[in-house]
């Protein structure tokens, strides 16, 4: 099996998507700006932060804004959350007359205290006939396809993905996420692939995506090779990195060579200057401080990184963080060339 196979076209419910790599929701991370680099980079779905679905009924101004980004790429997913079917129902519906999205996705997954104790996201997985009740409600409110995003299980002790992926299907999922760690291992550890053992075969004509820990080609053959997934998400191995989008399809390409050079630091500076500049654009005064998580990540294998790191923990002028961005890539730059002048001595 090589990657040249497995990278092509997604269909979800007579929805067809550029390709079948897809941007994880991340809360705090995969807001407008950073959807929009790595559509650009060649992600063929992005899916929003997760929405609260008493916060859309309600109108609120920062939850509608996320899901309405102005440079929003499409196609896009509207992911959702909420214990009440009808609320979940009335939320999605409101959504798809906003004509932001192709897809409503319905969390089930997240970890978050916060959210679990009301009763949604990977809570969820502890209450399958309220799990179902919801996915039917939104099924029947929407007519774009539906969903559904969770976890293999509460705690090691109980996990019911085969039997909740069951109930997904019966409820009428057009497509199922799963993240392959249970609530209790949250983002820790390793991402335990042989949970998704032919998990394609179970879904059917219905595609399965899996996600957890895929940072590479060769994960996602490895991943194939277990599950059969029709699509592989990824999550924070493209924080820091969009590119790995682009650098995935390239060595899917008949065309390219087998080995994909990495991003130069002049290209990777000139990701984070615009990618800082449209976060400022999207969030006014908050920019830097929501960039941050990005900007710690661009750093990643860079030398002098953790100096810099402290620099810019606490920097909230723009103009000082863009400067001195612009000073330690291109730094990085003549540190390389120096070496490998270095090195052919």
């Amino acid at each position: 099996m090589s990657i040249k196979s497995l990278i092509k076209p997604l269909k979800i419910k007579g929805i067809t998507f550029p390709n079948n790599l897809v941007l994880a929701p991340m809360a705090g991370v995969t807001d407008g700006p950073f959807r929009y680099f790595c559509s650009k980079l060649g992600a063929g779905l992005t899916v929003s932060e997760l929405a609260s679905a008493k916060a859309v009924l309600l109108g609120n101004k920062t939850t509608i804004r996320m899901l309405n980004y102005t440079l929003q790429p499409r196609p896009f997913s509207a992911q959702i959350f909420g214990h009440d079917p009808s609320d979940m129902a009335e939320a999605a519906s409101k959504i798809e007359k906003m004509g932001v999205c192709e897809l409503i996705d319905i969390n089930m997954g997240c970890p978050v205290a916060k959210v679990v104790k009301s009763g949604a996201g990977s809570a969820m997985m502890k209450t399958p006939e309220l799990a179902r009740k919801i996915i039917s409600a939104v099924k029947n409110a929407v007519k774009i396809p539906v969903t559904v995003k969770f976890r293999l299980g509460w705690t090691e002790s109980q996990i019911n993905v085969i039997d909740f992926t069951k109930m997904t299907l019966d409820a009428g999922a057009d497509a199922i996420t799963v993240h392959a760690r249970t609530r209790e291992a949250g983002y820790s550890g390793t991402a335990d692939w042989k949970r998704l053992e032919n998990m394609q075969n179970l879904c059917g004509s219905v595609p399965f995506i899996a996600n957890g820990d895929i940072k590479s080609s060769e994960d996602i053959i490895k991943v194939h090779e277990i599950s059969g997934a029709s699509g592989f998400m990824i999550g924070r191995g493209a924080i820091g990195n969009p590119w790995l989008f682009r650098k995935i399809i390239s060595e899917s390409s008949e065309s390219s060579s087998s080995d994909v050079p990495e991003m130069s630091s002049e290209l990777k500076f000139e990701l984070f200057r615009d990618h800082l500049i449209e976060s400022l654009v999207e969030h006014g005064n908050k920019g830097v401080a929501l960039f941050r998580v990005h900007l710690f990540a661009y750093l990643r294998g860079h030398p002098n990184a953790s100096q810099f790191r402290r620099e810019m923990c606490s920097e909230r002028n723009p103009t000082v963080v863009l400067n001195n961005g612009k000073t330690f890539f291109f730094r990085n730059v003549l540190t390389c060339i120096d070496h490998q002048h270095k090195m052919t001595e």
